[in-house]
């Protein structure tokens, strides 16, 4: 269930699309929220950054402060059972962008992240103090959770040249090294690429009808003077910035990005009432009995939708594809 709450001239609000009898009541005056959705910078990695649009509410809301003030704090939460096991999705300002007879409009807007590193900063350390430093940087970040980061850290040996902005530069670090990180509140948590973050067996009652792809393949990899090889000579090259001079280390990190390149790639569709929220990272297995043969099959959840309107959850992410 969608729950939002919704600060307006000072008072606390707890709204829904549906009126929950829950700890509080949470009124039914959401008349529509566009998808929150995480989108992650590159399919081996880097930040998954949130988007999110606009929410309408029924203009009854708004009966005691009209005209509807021009912004207030926001936060919108999924639960799929009590108001306590809520999870946080959003958390910033919504701004009244428009006000008809059926709905009043407001845009939403997250934290900004707009801090920046350095000309000529110098990293020389493990890939967790380099990114918890660059991101704990960040105003609105107050720590870095490393819970599933990878047990063997890489070194990253780096000078930035130029200015850079602080969330970018951590993201092409942590894609570099197959990882990739998210921000809820003020913690960012840092996921390594290979490993699950977290792990959920659905059952064949538990997801829509689906779509099972393939990226392009790369025939290799390239980071300055090293490059990798794949089995797949017809494929393109990718090139990216090494954030190492050592030729182990590198190489190592070409090879580890496109090995997730080249997994089998999932669009799960999940309805809502399924159960717990889907987190970045977090490993999703299931047997697809629809497909000719049973087919089992694993993704890590990697860009995610929650659609409120049509009660669904889209997970797109790598995995593997075995006869069941």
């Amino acid at each position: 269930m969608l729950l939002v709450e919704f600060t307006i001239n000072g008072t606390l609000n707890r709204l829904s699309d549906i009126g929950y009898a829950l700890t509080n009541y949470w009124d039914a005056k959401i008349m529509r929220i566009d998808p929150i959705q995480y989108r992650i910078a590159k399919p081996y990695g880097g930040y998954v950054r949130l988007g999110y649009g606009s929410i309408e509410f029924s203009p009854n809301l708004f009966d005691s402060d009209w005209p509807p003030p021009v912004n207030g704090a926001v936060s919108v939460y999924y639960s799929a059972t009590t108001e306590e096991a809520k999870t946080l999705l959003f958390a910033g300002m919504a701004h009244l962008s428009g006000i008809t007879r059926e709905a009043v409009k407001y845009d939403l807007y997250g934290p900004s992240y707009d801090e920046t590193v350095a000309d000529s900063t110098a990293y020389n350390a493990d890939l967790d103090t380099v990114l918890s430093g660059i991101l704990t940087g960040i105003a609105e970040i107050a720590t870095v959770d490393t819970t599933y980061a990878r047990v063997s850290q890489p070194n990253v040996l780096h000078t930035t040249s130029g200015v850079h902005l602080a969330v970018d530069l951590a993201s092409d670090i942590a894609a570099f090294y197959t990882h990739c990180f998210y921000v809820v509140g003020s913690t960012a948590y840092l996921i390594d690429m290979l490993l699950d973050a977290g792990s959920t067996t659905l059952t064949e009652y538990d997801f829509f009808p689906s779509t099972y792809d393939y990226l392009n393949p790369l025939s290799g990899a390239r980071s300055g003077a090293f490059s990798q090889f794949s089995s797949y000579p017809y494929g393109s090259e990718l090139s990216v910035t090494q954030y190492h001079n050592s030729q182990a280390n590198v190489e190592a990190a070409l090879v580890n990005i496109m090995a997730v390149q080249h997994k089998p790639r999932t669009r799960l569709r999940l309805p809502m009432v399924a159960g717990s929220i889907v987190t970045p990272g977090e490993k999703l297995s299931w047997t697809d009995t629809a497909l000719g043969q049973d087919t089992a099959m694993w993704i890590r959840a990697r860009s995610i939708q929650y659609a409120f309107d049509n009660e669904e959850i889209i997970v797109d992410g790598e995995g593997a594809i075995a006869a069941g």
